[in-house]
């Protein structure tokens, strides 16, 4: 069973969740895989206490960039006024691709009447397989500084995560999503069977789980709800539950003692054995795994 923890927005503590309900799964026994599909800034594996070892890394290989052969280019502009991704730069009345914005679609070759752009193959990151602390295994899907193609890196490694629990008769893959509705998002919601919102009380927060649950339409998933610190604008909290329609599975507190737990690479299941927000929070977990999981 695929479960899916993503926000609309950053900072809502998406990453809180997706630790620390991997945590919990491990506590009970059941045998579960991480995957942090945050491509862009992967921290999973630091919430869930650091690599004590790593069992694979491998570079991918998939971004294609395009290449203009000067020697042939007639500087007609055709490429520089089809680029839809303004990866296509003019200097000193010629073009020139920025890597950096380039999608290698291969529009800009089919208009070029010259045939003077081809394509090279990138690094695009790394997809690696480490044990973390507390002996589970998290996939991490790392993109290349300033690179493209987050949803390509995330599917690949989702479909590491399904071998490794086929392999090992994992039951639970918990996918630490990006923030907001991109390309990696949607990559990771793709197959998914749950999707859990985490929610701050604030209108921003709302407003992208709101796109979030639109996106998650077309995946057919059964979508859950944490509002998470609701106790820093209660009233604004109840706007949230009402407004999303979905589920509550529960509400927690703010606790600074869940910061502390950040700060010591620990998640806050294991940090503390008190806190405002520990019983919720365990609370939360046990109704999905008793009423959704089981």
């Amino acid at each position: 069973m695929e479960i899916v923890v993503a926000s609309g927005k950053g900072g809502t503590g998406k990453t809180f969740v997706s630790s620390n309900l991997t945590y919990f799964l491990r506590s009970l026994g059941a045998k579960v895989v991480a995957v942090d599909a945050d491509a862009e800034a992967p921290d999973l594996l630091l919430a869930l206490g650091g690599a004590s070892e790593n069992v694979y890394s491998r570079e991918v290989y998939r971004s294609r960039k395009a290449v203009i052969d000067h020697g042939r280019c007639v500087s007609c502009m055709k490429c520089f006024e089809t680029c839809r991704f303004n990866a296509i730069e003019l200097s000193n009345g010629k073009p020139v691709v920025v890597e950096e914005y380039c999608e290698g679609c291969g529009a800009c070759s089919i208009v070029c009447p010259s045939n003077a752009i081809s394509f090279v193959v990138k690094r695009t990151g790394l997809i690696s397989c480490d044990v973390s602390k507390y002996g589970i295994k998290v996939v991490t899907a790392d993109l290349e500084v300033g690179g493209r193609n987050t949803g390509e890196l995330v599917y690949m490694a989702k479909e590491e995560a399904h071998r490794i629990a086929d392999s090992e008769g994992a039951k639970y893959i918990v996918v630490d999503a990006a923030a907001g509705i991109g390309c990696p998002v949607i990559s990771s919601l793709a197959g998914a069977d749950i999707l859990i919102v985490v929610v701050e009380p604030s209108p921003q927060s709302l407003k992208g789980a709101r796109r979030l649950l639109e996106v998650a339409e077309s995946f057919r998933t059964r979508n859950l709800l944490i509002l998470n610190k609701y106790d820093l604008n209660p009233n604004f909290s109840e706007k949230v539950a009402s407004t999303l329609g979905i589920e509550v599975l529960g509400k927690i507190p703010y606790d600074y003692t869940i910061v502390k737990a950040y700060a010591s690479m620990t998640p806050f299941l294991a940090y503390s054995s008190g806190g405002r927000a520990l019983k919720p929070l365990v609370e939360s977990f046990r109704t999905l795994y008793e009423g959704v999981l089981k």
